[in-house]
């Protein structure tokens, strides 16, 4: 008779999952999958082993598929005996250690927190990218979508509802990397703008100066600066002793320029857009305004670019709109990673942000100190540390050193020294200690799990091996007794058979 034949398909499907086949493949899986993403980490950074391998689907399922082998494997064995007790014991550590793995993996928290010296913070910040949009009624909408994964194309747009309003966001393009390039065109409201060129014996360069702007009034080249005034014009934006042009907007709407330099005294006059002036005071270099806007919109354009191998470093960008139930639409825009952008909507502004998603820890932390050693004769950290005071409304004031094999385990938090900046230190500004901050709600079921299998193994391997040794010999010692006996037995035997017929004799007569 056939065995496998008699056997039903649930009994043949149990041994299948229950077989040392399927466990060798699931686990040369598995070691191939965490080596594989070990080098990805290494190569890129958390977040992008996080988001591409440890959070996905089929390594959730990698680690499921060998949990059921391992319950599958230990249930074979049931009706167990006492001798199955360290394999019993070992099984459900590991079922209670890859349990305890998923939960920490799906709803844990993975997050950094940066601060200065001297700065207090409760306030880490997730490897999410969530994008926010605020609508000119002041209505708040956040969006979290993996727009890397998921990439929007002009002709396969991704649109977003958002919610308790007749607003739709439109994603239609997405790069992983970009460069930003802010232009201006002629508007209606916005600040005076201009484009110069300057062209001299070390080649060409150019770039846009906005009047009065906080951020684009001012440029310096090095050999030679640039400033752009809202109005004025004269003596009074000159710079003594330093190659320096400042562009001024007259009264009468006409741009003016002041032209400084290191051995001659400062030269005045009208610019005209597209006429170089002649600067012989500076080696002969010519600059040339060919643009120039009494009043300027800024437009902005991301230029794709081949991603980095950093995921740090990234510059990710999504190109959007808003459309409004009643087809108004707003004017089609990039908006970069970490950054935002407001546009004209509804006889309002829309403001949007792309960056990632922040959470509020149940303390504050300050960084008190940060220190940093280099390998001898080199400028290469060798090792840094920060000191950092914990104020907790629950347990007070505590102070705590943070190293790179030293991590401080607080309140089920983990900090990790991730990183710093910067060495050398920016003049004026304080060293930025990265923490990586973790939580594992399933990590006391990861030492429980690690526990058992430690007993297990100690019970398999040295305590079965003492119990088994301890019932052989006193096997053989019961067994040496009986033969004691049985050796007795046998040696008195002959002497009661031989006195047996004399006394029967005696009884005779």
């Amino acid at each position: 008779m056939n065995v496998s034949a008699s056997r039903s398909p649930a009994r043949v499907l149990f041994d299948a999952l229950a077989s040392l086949r399927l466990a060798v493949t699931v686990m040369v899986t598995l070691g191939v999958t965490s080596l594989a993403a070990t080098i990805y980490e290494s190569k890129y950074n958390t977040a992008a082993a996080q988001r591409d391998i440890y959070q996905t689907w089929w390594f959730a399922a990698i680690l499921v598929a060998l949990g059921i082998n391992i319950f599958c494997a230990m249930m074979s064995r049931y009706p167990w005996k006492k001798h199955h007790v360290g394999f019993v014991m070992a099984h459900i550590g590991i079922l209670t250690l890859l349990v305890g793995s998923l939960i920490s993996l799906h709803y844990g928290l993975d997050s950094n927190m940066a601060v200065y010296e001297g700065e207090t913070t409760d306030r880490v910040t997730l490897f999410d990218k969530v994008v926010d949009v605020e609508l000119p009624d002041g209505q708040r909408t956040r969006i979290a979508f993996d727009f890397e994964k998921h990439r929007p194309r002009p002709d396969k747009p991704r649109r977003f509802p958002l919610k308790g309003t007749k607003v739709t966001l439109v994603a239609d393009d997405f790069h992983a990397h970009v460069r930003m390039l802010e232009t201006f065109e002629e508007g209606t409201s916005g600040p005076p703008a201009l484009r110069f060129t300057i062209e001299g014996p070390f080649g060409k360069q150019d770039s846009w100066l906005v009047a009065d702007d906080p951020e684009r009034h001012s440029v310096d080249f090095g050999p030679a600066s640039f400033v752009f005034h809202a109005s004025g014009a004269g003596h009074e934006h000159s710079v003594e002793g330093r190659n320096h042009m400042a562009f001024a907007l007259g009264a009468d709407g006409r741009l003016a320029y002041t032209l400084s330099s290191t051995k001659a005294k400062p030269v005045t006059g009208v610019v005209e857009v597209g006429t170089p002036i002649v600067a012989t005071q500076w080696m002969g270099m010519k600059i040339t305004v060919d643009r120039f806007f009494a009043a300027s919109a800024k437009h902005r354009e991301a230029v794709g670019e081949e991603p980095p191998n950093k995921d740090a470093m990234r510059q990710p960008a999504i190109h959007f709109h808003l459309e409004a139930a009643d087809g108004a639409t707003s004017q089609p825009t990039w908006l970069a990673w970490s950054g935002a952008a407001h546009v004209p909507f509804q006889g309002g502004t829309a403001a949007l942000a792309y960056r990632p998603t922040e959470l509020s820890v149940p303390f504050r932390v300050t960084l008190t100190d940060f220190n940093s050693e280099k390998y001898p004769g080199s400028n290469r950290p060798a090792t840094y540390e920060s000191y950092v005071r914990v104020e907790d409304p629950e347990r007070g004031s505590s102070e705590h050193h943070i190293s790179m094999n030293h991590p401080l385990h607080y309140r089920g938090y983990i900090f990790f020294q991730s990183s710093f900046c910067c060495d050398p230190p920016v003049e004026g500004q304080p060293m930025m200690s990265v923490l990586s901050v973790a939580r594992a709600p399933g990590l006391p079921l990861v030492y429980l799990g690690t526990t058992l299998i430690s007993l297990g193994v100690v019970w398999m391997f040295y305590v079965k091996p003492y119990l088994a040794r301890r019932q052989a010999a006193q096997a053989l010692k019961a067994h040496r007794e009986r033969e004691a006996q049985h050796d007795q037995k046998a040696v008195s035997s002959p002497a009661a058979a031989a006195t047996g017929p004399v006394e029967a004799a005696g009884s005779g007569a």
